[in-house]
C-alpha cells in the first residue's frame, strides 16, 4: 500500500510519515519544499495546494491519502474536493479536522472539507483531535522558555490535550485496516486539565517555576493583531478559545486505546520527554 501524506512536515503529518512506515507501508511524504528522507519506503514529493500541476505526480499509484487541509488557502474552500476529484485511484481517506469543528468561524472552512470528503465516494474516516501538547514545545515554547510564563485567553477551563504521536497512530489505523470507514473519530489525551495545571507540570519536568496567566478575549485579540496576523486567523483563533471557556474541550475519549491498543499518552509523559525545551540556557563560557 502506497500513502500520500500531506503537511509531511507539520505537526502531525511528520509523525503521521513515521506511523506509517512503522507499519510498512510506502509513504509518499508531501510538502512544498521536499527533502529526501534517505530512509527506504520513504519518498519526498512535492506538493502545493496552491499549485494543482503540483498533485498529479504526487498522487501517482496512491493508495490512501491523509489530509492536511489548505490552511493557507481559506478563500478556495473547494481545494479539497477538488483534490479527491483528481485522484480517482485513491480508496481510502483520512482528514484531519478539529474538535468542535460545527461551531467554528468559517475563515477556515473546515466543515466544507469535512462534507467534502464525506461526498467523496472514497472510504473516509475524519479525525478531530484536542488541542495538542506539542504546542507547549512549539508555538508556545519560546514565551515559556524565555518569559516563564503562558498568557492565553482559557480562563480555568479543561482540556483534554493529545499527543499528535497518537492522533498519528489513529490516522495510520484508519489509512491502512479495514474496520475505520465512515467514522468520526475524536482523539483525545487520557485526562482533561487546566492549561495552569498543564503549565505546571512542564515546570515540574523542566525544574522551574512556570505560570499560566489568564487573558481576556479582548486582550488576546489585541495580542494577535499586535502580532500582524490577520482577519481570519484572529477569528479563527478566537473561536478556537471560545469552545474551550464553554467546556467544549473538556472530553477525554478512549480512541487511542481503543484504535491503537495502547492508552494515550499523557501530558507529564511528553513534558519529560522535552524538558529541555522550556530550561533557560546556561550562560554561554566567556
Amino acid at each position: 500500500m502506497t500513502v500520500l501524506v500531506l503537511g509531511a512536515t507539520g505537526k502531525t503529518g511528520r509523525a503521521v510519515v513515521d506511523a506509517l512506515a512503522a507499519r510498512g507501508a510506502r509513504v509518499r511524504a508531501a510538502s512544498r519544499t521536499p527533502a529526501p528522507s534517505g530512509i527506504d519506503g520513504i519518498e519526498a514529493v512535492r506538493f502545493d495546494w496552491a499549485d494543482p500541476g503540483t498533485w498529479r505526480e504526487a498522487l501517482r499509484d496512491v493508495d490512501a491519502l491523509y489530509v492536511v487541509g489548505p490552511y493557507t488557502e481559506p478563500d478556495r474552500p473547494g481545494l479539497v474536493r477538488d483534490l479527491l476529484a483528481a485522484a480517482p485511484g485513491v480508496g481510502r481517506v483520512v482528514l484531519l479536522s478539529v474538535l468542535g469543528v460545527e461551531l467554528l468561524p468559517d475563515a477556515i472552512p473546515m466543515a466544507v472539507w469535512e462534507a467534502d470528503v464525506r461526498a467523496s465516494g472514497k472510504e473516509w474516516t475524519i479525525l478531530r483531535p484536542n488541542w495538542f501538547q506539542q504546542n507547549f514545545g512549539e508555538g508556545f515554547a519560546a514565551s515559556l522558555r524565555d518569559e516563564g510564563r503562558l498568557a492565553l485567553p482559557a480562563a480555568d477551563a479543561v482540556v483534554g490535550f493529545v499527543d499528535t504521536r497518537d492522533i498519528a497512530e489513529v490516522a495510520a489505523a484508519a489509512l491502512t485496516e479495514d474496520g475505520h470507514a465512515g467514522q468520526v473519530l475524536v482523539v483525545t489525551g487520557p485526562e482533561a486539565l487546566t492549561h495552569a495545571q498543564a503549565v505546571r507540570t512542564l515546570g515540574e519536568a523542566a525544574g522551574r517555576e512556570l505560570r499560566y496567566t489568564a487573558l481576556t478575549a479582548e486582550q488576546h485579540v489585541e495580542a494577535l493583531r499586535a502580532a500582524g496576523l490577520d482577519e481570519g486567523s484572529v477569528a479563527w483563533q478566537r473561536g478556537l478559545f471560545r469552545l474551550i471557556r464553554d467546556g467544549r474541550n473538556a472530553v477525554v475519549t478512549d480512541t487511542v486505546e481503543r484504535v491503537t491498543g495502547h492508552p494515550a499518552r499523557p501530558l507529564r509523559a511528553y513534558a519529560n520527554e522535552h524538558a529541555e525545551t522550556w530550561r533557560v540556557p546556561a550562560p554561554a563560557e566567556q
